[in-house]
């Protein structure tokens, strides 16, 4: 039977050892939460996009990765008989070949975006999608063989698994499996939760939160999505106007990444009257975008207002809001042709919304324009 990566041989050290172990441990632990978490959720599309299948396979395949995986749980604690080592070890990689398939699939995604990428001359919302880090973690876990693990306790009761490689938690490991169950948890079924207004509501105005600029100026992928989705609550009468709120670095005149004056433009072209639309030049970032908006319902004497951005960013967006005591309706921005998260900005949401949470100072403007 093959040597696993994890064996010892005289020469390693026994702490190389343990750093070996413990990485496996919560390598695989991380695989089998992320997995749980995700497609329970129904959230899984955020970092995979099965489309290419058809409805049914986007349904059932997540679903039977999963039982694979607490399938393969469960054969652990089974100890392999002196007659069944080898039929266990095959029943093993069985169960892991769902693995594999999700891995070839998470490697095509990866390709497609790198593809509509060079197709779109590089306006693409962000430098890699979500299924890349995933699909890196689910190779390295691969290559660990979890089909030569068994438990611990299985070990004992039969001296035919010695050539198996043994697993057993310490009490780290339970620390980061809640801790990476929250985490999970709080990105699948928390960070792109939106919270849009009642049917029949027509708020007072809708503000649109900036982002990057493109080529030339205009909208960015990520802008667009946000300007169209403004666009479309405006022309079904769910908002009166659209305040447009970004950054201007060099002045409002000057186009040099001035994502308002992209907004005023693609908003225009898409046939929404100037006289609906307000554009503010100083919503540098999110803060500085809600008291700009608390400003202007304070002296318009509106009170209904919903935030349009990205489906990642809208608890902050909320949070700031709330913060200087204005509800906010919020609604995700359209995903247009890519619908797998950006990684770089669940990580930049994870941090700033602690940050906005716990310091109501930090990015506070001196003054509201």
């Amino acid at each position: 039977m093959q040597n696993s990566i994890l064996e010892t041989t005289p020469s390693q050290s026994e702490t190389t050892c343990r750093m070996a172990h413990a990485y496996f441990r919560l390598l695989d632990s991380g695989i089998f939460i992320g997995a749980l978490v995700s497609v329970v959720t129904l959230q899984s599309r955020r970092w995979m996009d099965l489309r290419f299948a058809g409805d049914f396979m986007a349904f059932f395949l997540p679903w039977l990765w999963l039982a694979s995986l607490l399938l393969l749980q469960i054969l652990r604690f089974r100890p392999p008989t002196d007659i069944s080592v080898d039929s266990a070890w095959r029943l093993n990689r069985m169960v892991l070949l769902p693995s594999a398939f999700i891995a070839v699939v998470l490697l095509l995604n990866t390709l497609t975006f790198y593809h509509l990428k060079v197709m779109l001359h590089g306006r693409m919302p962000w430098y890699m999608p979500m299924s890349l880090p995933v699909f890196i973690a689910l190779i390295f876990w691969l290559i660990a063989r979890p089909d030569y693990v068994i438990s611990a306790r299985a070990a004992k009761a039969h001296p035919a698994s010695a050539p198996w490689r043994t697993i057993s938690y310490k009490g780290y490991d339970f620390v980061f499996i809640v801790g990476m169950s929250l985490i999970v948890l709080w990105i699948f079924h928390g960070m792109f939760l939106s919270d849009p207004p009642p049917v029949g509501i027509e708020s007072d105005v809708a503000v649109v939160l900036g982002a990057g600029t493109g080529p030339g100026d205009t909208c960015g992928y990520t802008l667009r999505q946000r300007v169209l989705e403004g666009v479309e609550l405006f022309k079904a009468h769910r908002a009166k106007r659209l305040l447009l709120t970004g950054r201007a670095p060099r002045g409002r005149t000057n186009p040099y990444k001035n994502e308002p004056l992209a907004m005023l433009k693609l908003a225009l072209a898409k046939g929404v009257p100037g006289s609906a639309i307000i554009v503010d030049y100083h919503g540098n970032n999110t803060r500085y975008s809600a008291y700009d908006t608390a400003a202007l319902l304070k002296v318009s004497h509106w009170h209904n207002v919903i935030a349009v951005s990205s489906d990642y960013h809208l608890p902050r967006v909320a949070l700031a809001f709330r913060q200087l005591g204005v509800h906010v309706w919020t609604v995700p921005a359209r995903q247009g042709i890519w619908r797998e998260a950006n990684p770089w900005a669940v990580v930049r949401e994870l941090a700033g919304y602690p940050v906005y949470w716990l310091d109501q100072n930090y990015h506070r403007p001196e003054r509201v324009p």
